[in-house]
């Protein structure tokens, strides 16, 4: 017989972890023995092939580990010897109290001494079984949020309800501190809640006539810094226990389970005739908790907060439970529910054929996502150091050069210096306050649109050129379903607080923003990724008509002093007029008018979003292209320009001319805006690569940006990145179909 038959694992526990791992190592081959007198799970029972193998009413009473083996007595002393021995048999573990003895004997100080406090408990829950309930749909769930209360009510497709009741006790009790409870207890409490509205028209009391069933307990909460010593593991209950709240609790079970019989497989797949040494054993189960600690401590974290949701724990909770929570839409609400799913692990073998799913599990993906951890920081202290680099740039560092000296002269004597025949405008609305801003705006920006300074004239034509496409880009991200009710869909927001401070200060934030927002993996789901099409079908015509016209009048020559200080101002509003206008357009699209309901779009089906989104990069990115080597090439030939003067400040410390002032301040803007959004691009690609959905090599790719940046352009060189990026989110597969 091989050393893979002979390989025998013990399994203590017949519950829903027990079985489950018998199940999945039956596939491979490997002998199996359970121990557990709890009531078994038919479906997975049904599935053993050799019942023989499972023994009930033998209660696990010693443990023994030797060299090469593990042996287990029985209450009714029976002995069985084993390879290993994985202890699947709840958070009242007999194994585990077994393998913390044996540990604390042969490696004092493997299992910490506050291990057996870990367990903490919050709340208590009463399940239990009802009858139907012709007012309760069948399939359905409904949750009820009290003060320091909640209710889960499932119903089965017969109608059959399964419901539990939690309470919150009065403080957190921990380990052998945690309370248990009595049937009288149970009554007690079931009587007390009788009167609680279920739903409009049902009350808990209809549900307590029909009950079949129903148990109290305390709900405990513990991920163990240790699973595992020798020859024996702890997985499931045993190892780690969450609220039921989020229904991690037994999916981490199976998942335990998974990872435990692919590192079992791992050691196996050694020499052939050769058991595993207990080195090898003591790693898959090393491997087994590693893979799973940090993600149960995040599981146990989502499961413990969506409890203190629902039972309105706190101010905080109340609001968001009660006056937040209504506003979000179903398809939000199940994309957070369902955020930690597709992270799951899962079994090695046998290989599933893989599918295009709009949630996407690891495994079709190129990698295994992962956290941004400190690398997020470096990009927010970018960012943000960009961002106060600009501030200083643009407002303090003019005052050293007279800038504002020169402006204060304006606004007192209503011309500009250039030209006594050119009066500042004085009123525009007739609200001193909002006159008083577009009088500022006006003194900065008309030496930038009269030819008094022809390279700042053309500077500022630049500038104002290459923003196109980053509007366009943050226009999309703002639509994006992903991005609703987050600091990313407030364009508008941004962009009037970068018309009128700097795009250089606030744009960096922004950014800095989207590297919170963009931080779960969820976030990078094909099924969050897209734009609803009416407002995709408009974005291109929003941005062209909304700024790109508007620039382009702006730079006309008018004559006219007051024509052009018009002008001026109504661009101030251009950028916030492309969300503005998107929304409108898309009022009038054709999938608005035509109201007919749209199916779930299934993933191998292409998106509709995708060909205006892409339509809307290469339009306006071939734009920026021709703008870019235009300017560039007139910069460089024309006699009156230079490269350095149009694109480069002057850091000289002396006196300025107020176009030179403000030249010096448009140039610190753009330099800002434009190295952080390179930052962005490249964060970008980086985060393609950290979520398993590129293999892109991140130096060369941050070369490649940035050589086209120089020779492309900025505007050209985004839209290309947020084109390739379009692609690889949209892909629902990245795993050999």
């Amino acid at each position: 017989m091989s050393a893979q038959r002979d390989f025998r694992i013990i399994i203590g526990g017949g519950g829903l972890t027990g079985l489950a791992l018998a199940n999945m190592l039956q596939l491979h081959g490997y002998p199996i023995l359970s121990l557990d007198c709890q009531r078994l799970l038919q479906v997975l029972y049904d599935n053993i092939q050799d019942k023989s193998k499972i023994l009930t009413k033998k209660e696990i009473w010693k443990v023994d580990v030797t060299h090469d083996s593990v042996v287990v007595k029985t209450s009714d002393r029976s002995s069985y010897n084993g390879d290993v021995l994985v202890g699947a048999d709840g958070n009242y573990s007999t194994v585990r109290d077994a393998m913390w003895q044996i540990a604390d004997v042969l490696s004092p100080g493997w299992i910490s001494s506050d291990e057996h406090s870990r367990p903490s408990s919050d709340y208590g829950c009463i399940s239990g079984t009802s009858s139907c309930c012709e007012d309760i749909k069948p399939c359905s769930r409904t949750s009820v949020f009290g003060k320091h209360y909640s209710y889960i009510i499932s119903s089965g497709p017969d109608g059959r309800l399964y419901w539990s009741y939690f309470f919150k006790f009065q403080q957190r009790t921990r380990g052998n501190n945690i309370p248990t409870f009595t049937k009288e207890d149970e009554r007690g409490i079931l009587d007390a809640r009788s009167n609680d509205n279920i739903t409009s028209t049902v009350k808990f009391k209809r549900l307590l006539d029909s009950k079949d069933s129903s148990t109290i307990f305390s709900l405990q909460e513990y991920v163990f810094r240790r699973w595992y010593f020798q020859r024996i593991i702890t997985i499931g209950d045993a190892a780690h226990k969450m609220f039921p709240m989020t229904g991690y609790s037994e999916s981490a079970s199976l998942e335990s389970a998974a990872t435990l019989v692919n590192a079992i497989r791992e050691a196996l797949a050694g020499p052939h005739g050769t058991k595993p040494s207990l080195n090898q054993i003591e790693h898959a189960f090393s491997i087994t908790q590693g893979k799973l600690h940090a993600r149960l401590i995040t599981l146990k974290k989502h499961a413990h907060e969506q409890q203190r949701a629902e039972s309105l724990d706190t101010l905080l909770h109340t609001i968001a439970g009660l006056y937040l929570l209504p506003k979000i839409n179903t398809e939000n609400m199940l994309d957070k529910l369902s955020r930690d799913i597709p992270l799951a692990e899962m079994l090695d073998s046998p290989n599933l054929s893989p599918k295009s799913l709009l949630v996407p599990y690891k495994n079709v993906l190129l990698r295994a996502p992962t956290s941004p951890g400190m690398s997020k920081w470096y990009f927010v202290g970018a960012y943000l150091l960009i961002s106060g680099i600009c501030y200083y740039g643009m407002w303090v560092q003019p005052g050293y050069y007279g800038l504002w000296d020169h402006v204060g002269d304006i606004l007192t004597t209503g011309q500009f210096p250039y030209n006594s025949g050119f009066p500042l405008k004085r009123t525009y609305i007739g609200n001193e306050f909002i006159d008083n801003i577009f009088m500022y705006l006006s003194v900065v920006f008309m030496s930038g649109l009269k030819d008094w300074e022809p390279s700042f004239r053309f500077s500022n034509l630049y500038f104002l050129g290459i923003i196109i496409q980053p509007i366009a880009v943050w226009t999309v991200e703002a639509y994006r379903k992903r991005n609703l009710l987050t600091p990313v869909s407030m364009v508008t927001i941004w962009y009037t607080l970068s018309q009128f401070t700097g795009m250089g200060i606030y744009m960096p934030l922004y950014y800095a923003v989207y590297s919170f927002v963009s931080e779960p993996e969820s976030y990078w789901w094909p099924v969050s990724r897209e734009v609803p099409i009416k407002y995709a079908g408009s974005m291109i015509w929003a941005v062209m008509i909304g700024y790109t016209l508007p620039t382009i009048v702006l730079f006309i020559r008018w004559d006219d002093p007051f024509t052009l200080q018009n002008i001026e101002a109504l661009w101030q509003l251009s950028p916030m007029f492309v969300p503005l206008l998107c929304t409108i357009f898309a009022y009038f699209h054709t999938s608005e008018r035509s109201r007919v309901t749209q199916q779930p779009r299934k993933a191998n089906e292409v998106s509709p979003d995708i060909a205006p989104l892409k339509r809307l990069y290469v339009v306006t990115g071939i734009l920026g292209l021709l703008f870019h080597v235009y300017c560039v090439v007139r910069a460089y030939y024309d006699p009156e320009l230079t490269i350095s003067a149009v694109f480069w400040p002057d850091f000289i410390s002396q006196e300025k001319t107020l176009g030179e002032g403000v030249k010096f301040m448009f140039l610190v803007d753009v330099w800002a805006l434009e190295i952080a959004t390179y930052v962005w691009s490249c964060q970008a690609v980086w985060d393609l690569k950290r979520v398993g959905r590129s293999n892109a090599d991140i130096p060369k790719a941050a070369t490649l940006i940035a050589v086209s940046t120089v020779i492309l352009g900025p505007g050209a060189t985004l839209c290309a990145v947020w084109y390739w990026r379009e692609t690889r989110l949209a892909k629902t597969s990245f795993a050999p179909l």
